[in-house]
């Protein structure tokens, strides 16, 4: 026997507590009805249940045809959820007349093997037999999930009747819990705004966001930056990413830790409201479509662009973008004078004078309200150094071009948006 796989897999035991629920007849039902129907009762109920088990922290660890496999960490909040499961079919029966989906739930605690995918026990089991011995529209729970919950004032239990699990040679006792007379645990679930997510589902998502913030991102890069830059009061704020890490770490921090809390959030995902998903797949879909054109037209001959290159807005100002790391800002234009700030490369501020010294191009840029700083264009060569470009400058410039691609994005907008399917769940 391997012992480091016995260790490993030891060390995944504790304690859980198991819910099981079953529809009654469904063999009846699919024999009846089809397939189709069938399976679109199946997404039914889950979409239901799946919320409620949501709501009170469980989590939904698998679905056997009909049935579904959940795990707590808490027994109180395994019985308000079967509570709250019974309430919600309860509701749809009396709405809809052709609804009549009734549920047994059985509920056991106990120690188990917990993984990341699957939960293994005898815990399992029990829990499984407890469910089989329910009637319709029941909920039993074993006498060990009692002990914690007899004293609840959300609901009262009473003893049922004992019974041999398959497989065991002592009976157990198993409690009925009066949902009928429990007030209602479900009042606050919008059922219709919110449908379940799955693994697979959370992966597109995650691809679906990542590629959102990747388009957000190269658009500031290329065009907002500019034009935040060339408002002096918000220019102030930032000019790139690199010196919003610099100037303002605390701003940079709260959008980095609410991306990687957007990011990490998928993973724990159960339920998510269908235009948000809509919406990310669209922008997913603008993305794609953005920078397939945008790395592809620069092929395209210049006879078919017509007008794309002529210019629909120009700053008013000159940027001057760092170049290299090694750059300084001067308190004046001399390079032997005082060093104010030493930049990051890629970073952009506005130009209010330039100045030629001795050969020597100089830049005098804002740095900070009423701070000015003087940068070379170009570091002359010397003894054992070489030439080095140190800064640039320029005007920005929004062309048909850029429009054109914005615009035509738009089809991936839509396309995104109305093509996100509800998958069965």
């Amino acid at each position: 026997m391997n012992n480091a796989l016995v260790n490993f897999i030891n060390k995944s035991r504790r304690s859980v507590t198991i819910l099981f629920t079953d529809a009654v007849d469904s063999t009846r039902y699919w024999g009846h009805k089809g397939d189709i129907k069938g399976r679109l009762m199946v997404d039914q109920q889950n979409r239901l249940i799946f919320p409620v088990i949501k709501k009170f922290r469980g989590k939904v660890v698998k679905t056997i045809g009909d049935a579904v496999m959940a795990s707590f960490t808490h027994r109180e909040n395994a019985v308000l959820a079967a509570i709250g499961i019974q309430q919600v079919l309860a509701e749809h029966r009396k709405k809809d007349r052709n609804f009549a989906l009734n549920l047994r739930i059985g509920i056991h605690t106990g120690q188990a093997l917990v993984e990341k995918r699957d939960v293994f026990g005898d815990t399992v089991n029990i829990a499984s037999r407890i469910e089989s011995n329910a009637a319709p529209d029941e909920i039993l729970i074993s006498s060990i999930t009692a002990t914690r919950s007899h004293n609840k004032k959300e609901y009262k239990i009473t003893r049922q009747k004992s019974f041999i699990p398959k497989g065991k040679s002592q009976p157990i006792g198993v409690y009925q819990v009066d949902w009928r007379d429990a007030p209602s645990v479900i009042s606050d679930i919008n059922f219709n705004s919110v449908f379940p997510v799955l693994a697979h589902q959370r992966v597109e998502l995650f691809v679906y966001l990542s590629a959102t913030l990747g388009l957000l991102y190269f658009i500031f890069q290329k065009y907002l930056r500019y034009l935040l830059v060339e408002q002096e009061r918000v220019s102030l704020l930032t000019y790139s990413p690199q010196q919003l890490l610099t100037e303002h770490p605390y701003v940079f921090a709260v959008g980095v830790v609410t991306a990687l809390v957007l990011i990490a959030s998928l993973r724990y995902l159960f339920v998510m409201p269908l235009l948000l998903l809509r919406m990310l797949k669209g922008l997913f879909g603008y993305a794609l479509i953005f920078f397939v054109l945008y790395y592809v037209t620069p092929f395209i001959p210049q006879t078919y662009r017509y007008n794309a290159n002529e210019v629909l807005y120009e700053s008013e100002h000159q940027f001057v973008e760092i170049l290299s790391n090694s750059t300084r800002f001067y308190n004046s234009n001399d390079s032997h004078s005082a060093v104010i700030k030493i930049p990051k490369a890629n970073e952009i501020y506005l130009q209010e004078e330039e100045l030629q010294i001795e050969g020597v191009v100089w830049n005098k840029i804002l740095i900070n309200k009423d701070t000015y700083g003087w940068v070379e264009r170009v570091r002359p060569p010397g003894l054992g150094v070489a030439e080095e470009n140190l800064s640039t400058n320029y005007k920005f410039y929004f062309r048909y071009m850029d429009l054109y691609l914005l615009l035509v994005s738009l089809l991936g907008l839509i396309w995104g948006f109305f093509s996100f399917s509800v998958k069965p769940v």
